[in-house]
């Protein structure tokens, strides 16, 4: 636990400086205008989550990955070269 700690507080730290803004846009205005673009990938990011809570779901994880990418299109032009 104190492992896990300190490697989160690491990567804040790390973080924190490349993640403020001198201008108008905060950062949780780029994170909403990237979710509404790519709806299927963040979902899949947030069932890659379930990696933290429960190690065994790669299997999740990874179906999450790519039902995200099949909804946002990005696997279409694959599948039509596949399929000539």
């Amino acid at each position: 636990m104190r492992a896990l700690l300190i490697a989160v507080l690491g990567v804040f730290i790390l973080t924190a400086p490349s993640l403020s803004y001198a201008g108008d846009g905060t950062v949780a205005d780029d994170v909403v205008a990237v979710a509404q673009e790519n709806p299927g990938k963040t979902a899949g990011v947030a069932g890659c989550g379930a990696i933290l809570i429960f190690p065994p779901s790669w299997a999740w994880c990874a179906a999450t990955l790519v039902g995200g990418a099949g909804i946002d299109g990005d696997v279409q032009p694959v599948l039509e070269k596949l399929t000539e």
